[in-house]
């Protein structure tokens, strides 16, 4: 098994990590990627990760008080899985529940066969799904009060909120 690498997008070898993907998926990755950097402003680019068949990025944006959120994008074509690509918004909370995390939405694509993945762009339009998803929240807020509020979770733990 080979430990993950880690670098900007530009650095990611999208044809060693696809190789059975068209040069229309792997410039749609290349611009969304771009997309989700640009969106990050001054604080950007995204930290990405890759292995065989799998490329991702946890972006965590932190307040003045330490409390953050989180921004997940994520696309697997690894061998012995059923492809899929993921974005998800997260706020860390301190508490035993969740792992220290609470998820506030989910966008996944499941995507049935790997053949069929590799027909046309659709691992590049799963990609870009996923990509504006995360574009979408960063743009909504950085702020991880906002996220907390408008999901109803608790406040972080050191608070006086009640629960933590």
């Amino acid at each position: 098994m080979t430990a993950p690498q880690h670098g900007p997008l530009a650095d990611v070898p999208l044809e060693q990590l696809f190789p059975e993907a068209g040069e229309g998926d792997l410039e749609l990755i290349r611009l969304e990627g771009a997309r989700v950097d640009a969106a990050l402003g001054p604080t950007g680019p995204a930290r990405w990760e890759w292995e065989p068949g799998a490329l991702y990025t946890d972006i965590a944006v932190c307040d003045a008080t330490g409390d953050r959120v989180e921004y997940s994008l994520q696309v697997d074509c690894s061998e012995g899985t059923s492809a899929w690509a993921f974005a998800g918004v997260s706020v860390a909370c301190g508490c035993e529940e969740n792992h220290e995390t609470h998820l506030v939405y989910t966008e996944p694509v499941y995507l049935t066969e790997l053949t069929s993945l590799y027909e046309g762009t659709e691992l590049g339009m799963a990609f870009t799904f996923v990509a504006w998803a995360v574009v979408g929240w960063i743009e909504k807020s950085e702020k991880p009060a906002a996220w907390r509020s408008l999901k109803g979770l608790p406040a972080p733990r050191g608070t006086t909120a009640p629960g933590h």
